[in-house]
Formats: structure tokens, C-alpha cells, sequence
């Protein structure tokens, strides 16, 4: 508990300073989501009423045993509402991110126009560039302005919604920090199906709905209850049987949606990494071919603006991933990021 207490303290510091990570703002966001708080009192007020009928020895079987399951449920519902609030708040959170990043790309992208542009000019006074030449460059760097323009016309829609995640307001251009290193998927398509029924409510639901419409085919099933009641229980209970069974079948076909996307995206980390080395490699080949005096300074230039594409572009691909582990873990019903491993 002083762990948590103080984790939050940190978490809340940091908020005000304008520094985030996504580890604090995730652990704020958790304290203050109505949704996740709703599902916590839920359990709470379930485990009250079970402790109730339990103390109650006059408490026939059938509101005990929903009682049972409402606490189950209620189990189910804490985790769900902990795996949708860090999705939601993943997608806010890097999309905030990769625009930031990207403005700085785009700033330097448009620096770099205006050195062409500037050198276009001085070119065409030389007799050694035609107007044709100079109209180009001036295109693109009014096309670099339009891009870096519209980008950060996004940001405060953006910040916005990254504050309505969190739940309270942020500074106006918060430093927010990228999220950990992502690492392959450790487990398999079979793993993540063993137990989905305890884990997703609604599987839990549709498996409490056909264990109750059996106990009342075992409560109808005697000699003192009318037949017709009995005929009804079991209609009940094959028609729970198909739910559950089309439940299953939806979480299923989920799941591997879901688990496909997650590898994909992770092929798309490894390209973008190759990417980048290639990238680096590029750089330093293009600053030795610079002192040796082979290229031009704007030709250093466009391999740098070229290498803070490349690692936007790994930034990119990082955060697509982790947002995929993210859905994975909502169609899996437990959490394959590691990032709520601190909190209630």
C-alpha cells in the first residue's frame, strides 16, 4: 500500500512538472477512470453480498449460487475494465508521442527545403540553375511549411484527448517520454486459449447463465414440480448451451485476430530496426565522403533529416506494436505488455 501511495505521489509530481511517462500517467489514469472505479466498487459490493448470504443459513441455493457468480463476474469485469483502460489510454497516449516526434521531423525537413531552396537561387544567379529549378524547390518548401503546419495544428486536439484518458489536465506541450523497449510475443495461440472462459465476462457470463439454467432442471427435476416447469428449465438450458458455444466461437475467432496482428506488427518493429541500422550506416559512409569533400554539406544534411525519419518511422512501428499487445490482451483477457504490472 505505501508503495502504491507513493508511487502515485511520483506519478502526480511528475504530471505537474510536465515530465510523463507512461508507467505514471497509466498509474494516475487507473486512480481516477470512472469506468475502472465503478468496476472495483462492483466487486467490492458483490463480495459484501455474498459474505451476507453465506452468514445467512435461511439462504436457499439459487441466490447463493448467484451470488457466487456475481462475484466471479465481478472478478472478470476488474480486469477487463484495467485491460480497456490501458488500451484506451495506449492509443492516446502514442498518438500524443509520434506527433511530437513528428513535428520535430517535419521542422527539420523544413529546414532543409529552405537550404535547397537558398541554393537554388544561388545557382540560378550563377547562370547554373533555370527558374524551373527554383519553382521546384519553393514547392517543396511549402509543401515541408503545409505538413509541419497541419501537424501541429493536431496537437492540442490531441493533448485533449490524452487528458481526458488520464482524467486531469496537462501542460501545454508535456514532455512525454517513449515507452519501453517492446520485446516478441512469449506466448503462444494455444497458451493464451487455455482458460478464456474464466477470464472474459462474457464467456463468464455465458457459462454462469448455463450453469444456473442447469441447476433449475435439477431443482425442477422431481416429483412435486409441474412438468411443464421441467420442459421449460430445459429449453432454457439449450438454448444457454448454444450461447456459450457462440460466445466461445466470437472470443476464439477474436483472439486470433487479434494474436495475427500482434506478429505483424512485430515484423514491422524488425523492418523498421533494419531500417534504421541500414540508416546509421548510411550517415557515417555520407560524413566521411563530407571531410573527404566528395558530396555537399545539403547532401550530409538530407541523410541526417533522413535518419530522423528512420527512427520516427521505428517510433512509429514500436507503438503499433504495443497498441496490438494491447488489443491481444483485451481478446486474451490478461495483460501480455507487462505495463500494468504496478497498480491495484
Amino acid at each position: 500500500m505505501r508503495r502504491t501511495l507513493a508511487f502515485l505521489f511520483t506519478a502526480t509530481l511528475a504530471l505537474a512538472q510536465g515530465n510523463l511517462s507512461f508507467q505514471e500517467a497509466l498509474q494516475q489514469a487507473l486512480k481516477q477512470n470512472p469506468s475502472y472505479q465503478n468496476a472495483l466498487l462492483a466487486r467490492e459490493s458483490a463480495l459484501t453480498e455474498l459474505k451476507a448470504l453465506e452468514a445467512d443459513p435461511s439462504t436457499l441455493v439459487l441466490p447463493l449460487t448467484q451470488a457466487r457468480q456475481a462475484l466471479v463476474l465481478a472478478e472478470a469485469q476488474v480486469g477487463a475494465s484495467r485491460l480497456s483502460l490501458l488500451q484506451s489510454f495506449l492509443s492516446a497516449y502514442t498518438a500524443l508521442l509520434e506527433a511530437q516526434a513528428n513535428e520535430g521531423v517535419l521542422q527539420a525537413n523544413r529546414a532543409l527545403a529552405e537550404r535547397n531552396l537558398q541554393i537554388a537561387r544561388a545557382r540560378r544567379q550563377a547562370g547554373n540553375a533555370t527558374e524551373l529549378d527554383v519553382a521546384k524547390a519553393e514547392t517543396a518548401l511549402r509543401s515541408a511549411e503545409i505538413a509541419l503546419k497541419n501537424a501541429e495544428a493536431q496537437g492540442p486536439a490531441l493533448l485533449k484527448a490524452l487528458e481526458a484518458a488520464l482524467g486531469s489536465s496537462l501542460p501545454r506541450e508535456p514532455q512525454l517520454a517513449p515507452l519501453p523497449q517492446p520485446k516478441a510475443l512469449g506466448v503462444d495461440l494455444a497458451a493464451l486459449r487455455e482458460g478464456l472462459e474464466e477470464r472474459l465476462p462474457s464467456l463468464v457470463q455465458a457459462r454462469q447463465a448455463l450453469e444456473l439454467a442447469e441447476l433449475q432442471v435439477r431443482l425442477s427435476d422431481n416429483d412435486y414440480t409441474p412438468r411443464l416447469t421441467l420442459e421449460k428449465a430445459k429449453a432454457s438450458r439449450d438454448n444457454a448451451q448454444k450461447a456459450l458455444e457462440n460466445a466461445r466461437a466470437q472470443a476464439l475467432s477474436a483472439l486470433e485476430a487479434a494474436y495475427a496482428q500482434a506478429q505483424a506488427a512485430w515484423g514491422q518493429v524488425l523492418t523498421a530496426r533494419e531500417n534504421l541500422a541500414n540508416q546509421e550506416r548510411t550517415l557515417e559512409v555520407a560524413r566521411k565522403a563530407f571531410q573527404a569533400g566528395t558530396i555537399s554539406r545539403v547532401e550530409l544534411e538530407q541523410e541526417e533529416v533522413n535518419l530522423a525519419q528512420a527512427r520516427y518511422n521505428l517510433l512509429v512501428a514500436q507503438n503499433a506494436y504495443w497498441k496490438a499487445l494491447a488489443a491481444l490482451s483485451v481478446a486474451a483477457g490478461q495483460d501480455l505488455t507487462g505495463l500494468l504490472e504496478v497498480g491495484p
